[in-house]
């Protein structure tokens, strides 16, 4: 028989290796005790940042939801079914079910229930040659819902794109893009100060065409840079968004006038239900739309 060999270690070393094997068996232990059909049940043993309560069940709820567990036109269990297979309080659910309808997965019945809905439609829309994006077959965007415009602080990313410095004022002109009553995107337009003294237009909570009050002023563009990324959508952004949380693609544009920046364009995109793209040359029509 092969000899073991000891390694000599003092007192502090042996309570340590002890206290690491009993976190080890607890571990192992609590994986067991969650069986596979308690997967909504949110582990409290584990020490480590989580999420607010409402926002893990609103989490458990909305990834049965998009697996199919609950389809479109299904009523979920009720709250204190929801409230025992997501391990949280009452309340807790119905916070979470406002979460959710917030994002368009739920409608909320008084008396009657959480219905789920239908997934908004997928849209196409084409990133064109002039750096915009615009749904197939629409020239313009249109003025969007919810309108809202604010003095704000730029931020560095805004700052770098219109050639000043961080926290430069500016006016942003924000609208929510929809589609089949449905948002597709968030359009954020970013103006300097010195655009928005002679074009004050822009300061006013009413529709206007932008780009034309640019051109009226003497800012008519003269030339545009555009940038595509993604990202995970922030909280404020998938509220609007009616998302869930999914990742968004963000466009970019940045508008000349003579050389001078002044207007930044960023485009908020579902990345779920908008299909982008691009063409060049001779296309036959029946491609056009696919």
């Amino acid at each position: 028989m092969g000899e073991v060999q000891m390694i000599p270690t003092d007192s502090s070393d042996l309570i340590q290796l002890s206290h690491s094997m009993h976190a080890d068996v607890d571990h192992v232990k609590g994986i067991e005790d969650h069986v596979p059909s308690e997967r909504w049940r949110v582990r409290q043993d584990v020490r480590m940042p989580t999420p607010a309560p409402r926002e893990r069940a609103a989490a458990a709820i909305r990834a049965d939801i998009l697996k199919g567990t609950f389809g479109p036109g299904d009523f979920l269990p009720g709250q204190r079914e929801l409230a025992r297979r997501c391990g949280v309080a009452f309340n807790t659910v119905a916070e979470a079910l406002k979460l959710l309808e917030a994002e368009g997965l739920v409608e909320v019945i008084p008396y009657k229930g959480s219905r789920v809905l239908q997934p908004a439609s997928t849209i196409a829309v084409r990133w064109r040659t002039t750096g915009r994006v615009l749904p197939v077959g629409v020239d313009a965007l249109g003025a969007g819902t919810g309108l809202k415009v604010e003095r704000r602080h730029a931020t560095e990313e805004i700052a770098r794109a219109l050639g000043g410095q961080v926290e430069m004022n500016v006016v942003v002109r924000q609208s929510v893009l929809e589609h089949d009553g449905a948002p597709w995107a968030l359009r954020h337009l970013h103006f300097p100060a010195f655009v928005v003294d002679d074009a004050r237009v822009l300061t006013s909570p009413e529709p206007v065409d932008e780009m034309q009050v640019l051109a009226e002023h003497g800012f008519g563009e003269t030339g545009h840079i555009s940038h595509w990324s993604a990202r995970e959508a922030v909280a404020e952004e998938a509220q609007l968004l009616r998302s869930g949380g999914s990742p968004v693609h963000v466009i970019r544009r940045i508008s000349f006038s003579e050389d001078r920046p002044v207007c930044c364009e960023l485009m908020t995109i579902r990345a779920d239900r908008v299909l982008i793209s691009r063409s060049g040359g001779s296309v036959p029509s029946s491609f056009k739309s696919l």
